[in-house]
């Protein structure tokens, strides 16, 4: 008996080769744009970091201002400190965050001079960071 070959179903090799080569222009394209991605992410996390420092100290003042109470970076830092990046202390008026591998970030707190005059804090300083 013989069977035809004509019913059998099945890709080209030039099909193939064909889906290969658009698979490889299309991650060619996405990879860098995915790298472009990883650092805007960063860069967004220290900012959002910088915002809740800020909105910490605004928060703090205003209590400061209503009720007499005092606050200093120690307050400011069990404010802000989270599960998904650690804030740390390396200085008296300094915090440090790893925000990826390789990146830390740094904000540096002024202190309270007045009842008019509230804290602030610096925008994020460290390669990676800004």
């Amino acid at each position: 008996m013989r069977t035809s070959l004509k019913n059998n179903k099945g890709f080209t090799l030039i099909e193939l080769i064909m889906v290969i080569v658009i698979l490889g222009i299309l991650a060619s394209v996405a990879i860098p744009r995915f790298i472009d991605l990883k650092s805007s992410a960063t860069k967004s996390v220290a900012e959002g970091v910088t915002g809740a420092l800020k909105g910490a100290i605004v928060m703090l003042h205003a209590q400061y201002i209503l009720n007499s109470t005092t606050y200093d970076s120690g307050t400011i830092l069990t404010q802000v400190d989270g599960a998904d990046v650690a804030l740390g202390t390396s200085g008296a008026n300094t915090f440090t965050a790893l925000i990826d591998t390789g990146v830390t970030c740094t904000w540096t707190y002024t202190d309270v001079t007045s009842l008019a005059g509230q804290g602030s804090v610096t925008s994020a300083s460290g390669t990676g960071c800004s």
